[in-house]
């Protein structure tokens, strides 16, 4: 019986006596869940477990594909490796202990109240370098943590039920609340190649802009700066004739007549006569 519940009603009212105010009976399974919380993990030793992450990534366009575990015939790697980003960083086991701390937090106060990890598996290949400069990088956050550290909804936990049914035939059930370490896996990719057509339009277009760059400054500097006046007389050199020039020519010209009359020959007479 719940007071204020919703759910599946019976048809029956229930009531204490005749002079209380009554309430519906509804289909519900009883006890009620308990709000408690564990007092610690049940599993103390749970971070030397290890799990197994396996990856593949592919870029069709390239006809290039590639696994983060290490290509190797020796059956015994796979059993004895650990995971270390310079020792083997090809070792697909991750121990969970290990996880957490990458992630900047304790195991144990992640499994007595649960947690969510997030796993990034990012791959950034140069394919001009050739296959073996394509590594797997891993990164390890944990995503159940706000920025300011103030929620009410830290941890992870789930439930479930068992359903049963006694001698009678009465169906009961147990439910459970479990906390643990979720872990969510997130894969990014990005492959590279040179290619002479997409270097031949990036060229010409930073060239085009250059241009398109500098005749737009131009415009800024002599149409809408105060000062555009003086960087125009910079920029721009003037042609104007020479009032020097002019003036000595005259003066030449005035010498040439004054001096012409002088240069006359004067021819002797005996030169004209028969």
């Amino acid at each position: 019986m719940v007071v204020a519940g919703n759910g599946i009603r019976s048809g029956r009212c229930l009531r204490k006596d005749e002079n209380s105010t009554g309430t519906c009976e509804i289909y519900a399974w009883c006890p009620t869940e308990r709000k408690s919380k564990p007092h610690g993990p049940l599993l103390t030793n749970a971070e030397n477990f290890t799990i197994y992450i396996k990856n593949f990534i592919q870029f069709p366009k390239f006809s290039f594909s590639k696994s983060n575990v290490l290509d190797t015939t020796d059956d015994s790697y796979l059993k004895n490796c650990r995971y270390d980003e310079e020792l083997h960083p090809y070792c697909p086991i991750f121990r969970l202990g290990d996880i957490t701390r990458r992630a900047s937090y304790n195991f144990q106060d992640m499994a007595t109240f649960g947690g969510s990890i997030g796993i990034v598996i990012h791959w950034d290949c140069d394919l001009d370098k050739g296959y073996s400069s394509c590594h797997p990088q891993y990164y390890f956050t944990r995503l159940d943590i706000s920025v300011s550290n103030k929620t009410i909804a830290k941890g992870f936990n789930f439930r479930h039920t068992r359903y049963y049914k006694d001698v009678a035939g009465e169906t009961y059930r147990s439910l459970f609340k479990v906390y643990g370490v979720r872990f969510n896996i997130m894969v990014h990719g990005k492959a590279g190649k040179f290619s002479i057509i997409p270097t031949a339009i990036n060229v010409a277009s930073g060239l085009a802009l250059m241009g398109a760059g500098a005749f737009f400054c131009d415009m800024v500097l002599l149409y809408l700066m105060k000062k555009g006046n003086s960087y125009r007389e910079r920029k721009f050199e003037g042609s104007a004739p020479s009032k020097t020039k002019k003036s000595t020519s005259e003066d030449n010209s005035v010498e040439d007549r004054k001096v012409a009359p002088q240069s006359r020959t004067v021819l002797p007479l005996s030169l004209f006569t028969a």
